[in-house]
């Protein structure tokens, strides 16, 4: 009997499979709503550090701004002092050059451009008078009486000789001063 009682006494005495249910389940309830309250907690952490960050590289960027602005207006006011203190520069200019130079500037100020060219003029008495445009703005070209181009051309000092049918330059005939041209435009000057 000592055995049933003893037996009786742990079942009586022991936690049914209901009581351990519910402790397990009230445990597995603290131990969910720890790890919310824990998730909880490092979100808001790491929205305090984001918004730290945020305002430190602001902070920085403020003192760029202004290290920025405080060059800008540096130069501003360098720039305002070279503009005061410049003065005019006079081009040094070979009277020859002048000469053309001026030459030009009055032909363009007192011609009138016609409305038709003249079909029976050619490329380089057009050229010669100005009323087409050539590669090099101020050079007219010397014409023959045929109205061809004459095989030795010269403008601001250099010469150079030309095909006569076309106003073709001859590689290599540029020369500073007089070139020498054969009569069908090549040059014969020596290397």
């Amino acid at each position: 009997m000592s055995d049933s009682r003893i037996s009786n006494e742990f079942l009586i005495g022991s936690p049914t499979q209901d009581e351990e249910a519910a402790a397990e389940a009230q445990e597995s309830n603290l131990s969910c709503r720890a790890c919310k309250i824990t998730g909880l907690t490092l979100l808001a952490c790491l929205l305090i550090l984001g918004q730290v960050v945020t305002a430190y590289f602001l902070l920085n960027q403020r003192n760029d701004i202004t290290a920025l602005q405080e060059q800008s207006d540096k130069i501003r006011r360098e720039m305002t002092i070279i503009k005061a203190v410049s003065v005019p520069i006079q081009l040094e200019m070979p009277e020859d050059e002048l000469n053309t130079l001026t030459d030009v500037i009055s032909k363009v100020v007192s011609a009138e451009v016609p409305d038709q060219r003249n079909s029976s003029q050619t490329e380089c008495q057009l050229e010669a008078a100005g009323s087409k445009p050539v590669q090099v703005p101020g050079f007219h070209p010397a014409c023959d009486e045929l109205g061809l181009y004459q095989v030795h051309q010269c403008y601001a000092g250099q010469c150079w000789c030309v095909k006569a049918a076309n106003g073709e330059v001859i590689p290599g005939s540029v020369r500073k001063g007089q070139a020498s041209c054969s009569p069908d435009g090549e040059s014969v000057n020596s290397f």
